[in-house]
């Protein structure tokens, strides 16, 4: 078993983007808005949907009679970006739903609505 070094590479890349995408989600989610946190909820899904895309072409063998350049890779890229945020649009997955409903309660101003 070989391990190619460009694929390693192109893992940790994607890694740290999405950490730093993540992070940027946190942000925007506590600024306290019930429709800001709707909206991170809804990226959220999509951030997720696109790294089981990503984690899906992974597994996939680059055995192609003509290797693929870098433009095609960052066009193959961000066609996945899209197919994500298509995905997460028109699929019912839910996710984000029930961050929503877990996080609107810590929101400023939500109360506690406790009856019997």
């Amino acid at each position: 078993m070989t391990i190619d070094p460009m694929m390693s590479g192109r893992t940790s890349y994607e890694a740290s983007k999405s950490i730093a995408e993540s992070d940027e989600l946190v942000r925007r989610a506590s600024a306290g808005d019930s429709e800001e946190l709707r909206q991170v909820c809804e990226d959220f899904e999509s951030l997720f949907v696109k790294m089981m895309l990503d984690s899906m072409r992974n597994t996939l063998a680059d055995d192609t009679l003509i290797p693929k350049n870098s433009g095609e890779k960052l066009f193959e890229d961000k066609l996945y970006d899209e197919y994500a945020q298509k995905l997460s649009e028109t699929a019912d997955l839910g996710i984000a739903d029930m961050m929503y409903d877990q996080l609107a309660d810590d929101l400023p101003g939500s109360s506690v609505n406790i009856s019997s």
